[in-house]
């Protein structure tokens, strides 16, 4: 059965472009889906879905292509219809990938509807701007950005060429085998720089118990994304070791980035969580990524051309009230387990940020402030001490079983180890 590649572009000023892609596809065995997302006029290109369908299902009707009176209105419209259609065909059954092309405008519509399909389902965009920061288009979604280097403005064998290698990329990846293997349930496991070994160090213990790991890095990005899959279904518990983006986020650093879901949508969804404080003793800059006037003078450390600022009792403060709150709403399960020793690599004895009585501040504010039924342990550990480790693996184990036995998911009332 063939395979079909929805391909989304302005057709007024993309039309030749959308025709090489779609003669690439049909060149390929692949069934050639063209969607119109353009709002001033005509097209050389025939369109199988036209702009006119595209602003019904946005709910705009209109007697022709001129959407509303300014672009910025223009293009929100044709986001909204474009991606109310990739989802409905998606959801069919009826398209196997997707590729978009443009520029600045071009981008923005065919991102916009790739951010609302799903993980796994093939998405590239061709675009004179992938050569910039590309996080407003990608968000947490498993797009290529393919860089069309020069503009998508005249025919030549060029670009071309690069249609072509982009369209034979995207139909590559349609026609691809799944992955093989046993389907094991997966655990989700955040990380970062340094406080990577303890997620390093769950994994084997993870799989001997049955899970696979997916690791998600804290940096801002990450965190958000794992939401997302944890929302979809596709994690069965979340060991949330390294809240670090909460830092970056306070202060702009780069890590920064994670919205209001963040924390909540296991809790949301039923899925067992425990979070531990990693990271949370610094927040990480970089040339591109300016720490701020309020912060100098304060304890650092120097990872690579980044470098971690220590976060002192008054973040600390703040830190467990945002985390308290979001799980005390969240009703979900959830554990809270604490290294006394140390939240990061640079958290430790003789490192440049360890300082135990800031870590205690945290500890001591989120157990005033969290609900009694949600567990805090606190162990005389590092949280990068392989036994650290095994005790997160043992509790988020226990609390997985406990939830499919219909429990609720919550083992212990926590104790200092």
């Amino acid at each position: 059965m063939k395979k079909t590649l929805l391909i989304i572009a302005t057709l007024d000023t993309k039309g030749i472009e959308a025709g090489c892609v779609r003669d690439c596809a049909r060149s390929l065995g692949v069934d050639p889906l063209v969607m119109d997302v353009g709002t001033m006029g005509s097209s050389v290109t025939g369109a199988d879905i036209p702009a006119e369908d595209v602003l019904e299902a946005a709910g705009s009707g209109s007697s022709g292509t001129s959407v509303t009176p300014g672009r910025s209105e223009a293009v929100e419209v044709m986001q909204r219809g474009a991606a109310a259609i990739g989802r409905r065909l998606c959801g069919e059954g009826r398209i196997d990938g997707v590729i978009g092309l443009g520029g600045g405008t071009g981008t923005a519509i065919a991102a916009a509807v790739m951010r609302s399909l799903p993980f796994g389902l093939p998405k590239v965009v061709v675009s004179t701007v992938a050569s910039r920061d590309v996080r407003q288009y990608v968000g947490t979604r498993d797009i290529v950005m393919f860089h069309s280097v020069a503009d998508l403005l005249g025919s030549n064998r060029f670009i071309r060429l690069i249609l072509e290698q982009a369209a034979h990329a995207v139909c590559g990846m349609m026609t691809a085998s799944p992955a093989t293997g046993e389907v094991k349930p997966m655990v989700a496991v955040t990380a970062y720089g340094i406080s990577s070994r303890c997620a390093m160090n769950a994994e084997p213990l993870l799989q001997m118990k049955g899970y696979e790991m997916i690791g998600f890095h804290a940096n801002g990005v990450g965190g958000m994304a794992m939401e997302e899959m944890t929302g979809e279904g596709l994690i069965e518990g979340v060991l949330d070791l390294t809240p670090h983006e909460m830092a970056d986020e306070m202060f702009g650093g780069y890590c920064r980035g994670i919205g209001p879901k963040r924390f909540r949508t296991a809790g949301e969804a039923g899925v067992p969580l425990l979070l531990a404080p990693g990271g949370l003793d610094n927040a990480v800059f970089s040339p591109f990524y300016p720490m701020p006037d309020a912060l100098k003078g304060r304890r650092r450390h120097d990872h690579d051309d980044r470098f971690c600022v220590r976060m002192e009792r008054e973040e600390m403060v703040v830190f467990a009230r945002i985390i308290s709150e979001r799980l005390n709403t969240s009703g979900g399960p959830a554990f809270v387990l604490i290294p006394s020793g140390g939240f990061s690599e640079a958290d430790r004895p003789g490192g440049e940020l360890y300082d135990p009585m800031v870590d205690k501040t945290f500890t001591e504010e989120l157990k005033r402030l969290l609900r009694n039924d949600i567990p805090v342990e606190e162990m005389d550990v590092h949280i990068s001490d392989p036994a650290f480790a095994r005790r997160a693996v043992d509790i988020i184990d226990e609390m997985i079983r406990i939830r499919r036995d219909g429990g609720e998911g919550r083992p212990g009332t926590g104790r200092q180890v």
